[in-house]
């Protein structure tokens, strides 16, 4: 279980987050918090979490329970309503309404040191608290059953007033209820505040609604005329006195105190429950009567004026640390949704180069066929000193070198194109490996034979190679083409036109050519005067072309 110095503002329990400590009691500890909603939706509420000293304590965890089962089924204006009851890890808590507004002990106590409690107000705020305790006293169970609840703990500590004038009944811990486990008293025990205490309490007798008329009588006679009248030394002689000693008058201190509220405080402390009032409404009535006709009546707002007048600076402070943890709370979401954001975008989008292509057995570097960049129809023979488009090794599983990645469009995601593109590739690669062996072989032959002359061997060290070819080059074949025997002439290479498919013709980064020629060098060395452009080696028949259907 948690306490307070174990809870820290912006940590979350459930769907709830905590925001400020509120206050600290005897059995559980209570937190400032907001549940979030889609849309910006937001609330306030506050959350009463059991202290870890309490938590091995199996009859204060059944009370904590019992708690939240029972006073969540009381909806009245002036009860605190419970909206939630969770457990996490090991953690038992309780969501209730969040009040703006300050327990009753502190506002009387505050006022005492100024001019004290105006008896209208007094009379305001028992009543409204009356209303609340019979609102908890008629609770019916899901057969319609009265459940016979009892607080028990009526005091000033458990009675809220608001900054606006509203009174709230708070805290059903030691509530009593018919079939509750929890509230069995054992003998010699008693629960509550002693202070607060009926005669039949004191005395361990069966309670029942009565017992909290009498204690809400008590906080009455202790507002309008700044004493208990019951209080002793201590604890004991506080019970022995509301046991034995008569209830002093309340004219007593205070000379001017109203006739007919004088009459109703007496009826509310007989010591006989059957002399007292009998519900929290007949109170309720005999209160809203005792001021003069004549008299302004007192409302809520009333009521929240005087609260701001005496207290209205706690409520600041409250306030203030309850925006700023707001602020530091949104901070802190903010930077989380922003460190989700990036780790969900792609990896280029953050300055990243990815390595791998997108299919997956796929080398870096080749692109889909729908990303490559429009065909063109490169001229047969390149003048002297240019490199050809494209470079291939006739072998399976080789692919052709590609341009840098920013040389063409970003590619797409196409399965089918990176596959057709793959293909071609490879096609155009056998393709040219033809060519580069068969042009090798008829160089070869005319080295080994006798030149003619030097004019003729000069000639046939300026005709370029036929590895030099580019993409126009004879078209793609097959792959039993590529394992037989190479040709030993040109003329028995396919030409386009035979049923194979045409290469598409792919940009590339150059690459030395496979075959070159065996160069005869002249008996003198003699520049030309102008450039010519070389010519084909005798023999050689270039093959037709086409243009390439796209």
């Amino acid at each position: 279980m948690r306490s307070l110095s174990d809870v820290q503002p912006g940590q979350s329990i459930g769907r709830y987050e905590f925001l400020v400590p509120i206050a600290e009691g005897g059995m559980a500890s209570v937190w400032a918090a907001r549940m979030k909603g889609s849309r910006g939706f937001q609330k306030h509420l506050a959350i009463k979490m059991m202290l870890a000293k309490l938590s091995d304590d199996p009859m204060f965890e059944e009370m904590f329970l019992d708690e939240a089962r029972i006073a969540s089924r009381i909806h009245h204006p002036n009860v605190v309503e419970i909206f939630d009851l969770g457990e996490e890890n090991e953690v038992l808590y309780i969501v209730m309404e969040y009040v703006d507004g300050e327990p009753l002990s502190a506002i009387w106590r505050t006022s005492l040191k100024k001019q004290g409690m105006p008896i209208g107000i007094a009379v305001r705020i028992i009543a409204d608290a009356a209303a609340g305790l019979h609102a908890a006293h008629e609770l019916l169970d899901e057969d319609g059953a009265p459940v016979g609840l009892v607080h028990r703990d009526v005091s000033p500590q458990n009675i809220l007033v608001t900054y606006d004038g509203n009174v709230k009944i708070v805290d059903f811990g030691v509530v009593l209820a018919h079939g509750r486990e929890s509230a069995k008293t054992g003998v010699g025990t008693v629960k509550g505040k002693a202070s607060y205490m009926s005669p039949e309490q004191a005395m361990g007798k069966p309670l029942d609604r009565r017992t909290d008329i009498f204690a809400l009588g008590i906080v009455l006679y202790q507002l309008t005329t700044g004493r208990h009248p019951f209080k002793g030394d201590g604890d004991v002689a506080t019970l022995r006195n509301i046991l034995d000693q008569p209830c002093p008058p309340p004219s007593t201190y205070v000379p001017s105190y109203p006739k007919t509220l004088e009459a109703v405080l007496m009826k509310v402390l007989e010591k006989d429950p059957s002399r007292r009032f009998q519900t929290c409404a007949e109170l309720e009535a005999a209160l809203d009567r005792v001021m003069p006709p004549t008299a302004p009546r007192v409302r809520p707002a009333d009521v929240g004026r005087f609260v701001r007048e005496v207290v209205g600076e706690r409520g600041e402070r409250r306030r203030d640390a309850l925006k700023s943890a707001v602020k530091l709370a949104d901070e802190q979401w903010a930077n989380h949704a922003e460190a989700q954001r990036l780790m969900a975008r792609p990896v280029h989008d953050i300055g990243m180069t990815g390595q791998f292509s997108a299919v997956q057995g796929l080398p870096s570097g080749l692109i889909p066929l729908d990303g490559l960049p429009p065909p063109s129809r490169p001229s047969l023979y390149p003048s002297t000193g240019s490199q050809p488009s494209i470079t291939a090794v006739a072998s399976p599983g080789v692919y052709a070198s590609m341009p840098p990645s920013g040389a063409v469009p970003a590619p797409k995601k196409t399965p089918v194109g990176l596959i057709a593109a793959a293909g071609l590739v490879v096609a155009a690669g056998l393709v040219v490996g033809v060519i580069a062996a068969a042009t090798t072989t008829s160089g070869t032959k005319a080295a080994s034979a006798p030149p003619a002359s030097a004019s003729t061997a000069t000639k046939t060290a300026e005709a370029p190679s036929a590895a030099a070819v580019p993409s126009a080059a004879p078209p793609h074949a097959s792959a039993s083409a590529a394992s037989s025997s190479t040709p030993d002439t040109i003329d028995a290479l396919p030409t386009v036109g035979q049923g194979a498919p045409r290469p598409v013709a792919v940009a590339a980064q150059a690459e030395p050519t496979h075959a070159a020629p065996v160069e005869a060098k002249p008996d003198k060395e003699t520049k030309p005067d102008k450039e010519t452009k070389p010519k084909p080696p005798s023999g050689f028949a270039p093959p037709p072309l086409q243009k390439p259907d796209f």
